[in-house]
């Protein structure tokens, strides 16, 4: 993966799945994924630059369990809320 560039999309559409129709998976946290490298990164042009690197906290990449819908495996659960 190329981190030098994010794209994001935000858009929300009706998908065509059905909510009691779904797997259980274990999904992991891109963002401290994401993290990681970009804190790599930043060390490496510190020390490009003669400075010292920083110790960067670390943490495990996190996983937790989704629903994936077996009608629409790219949607994702929304609830719109304030209304």
């Amino acid at each position: 993966m190329d981190p030098s560039v994010l794209f994001i999309d935000s858009t929300h559409i009706k998908a065509n799945a059905n909510k009691r129709k779904y797997k259980k998976k274990l999904a992991r946290r891109a963002a401290q994924q994401y993290k990681n490298e970009l804190d790599q990164e930043v060390n490496g042009d510190r020390i490009l630059h003669g400075k010292k690197p920083f110790t960067p906290k670390t943490k495990s990449i996190e996983e937790r369990q989704i629903k994936e819908s077996t009608t629409d495996s790219e949607s994702g659960y929304y609830v719109k809320g304030g209304m």
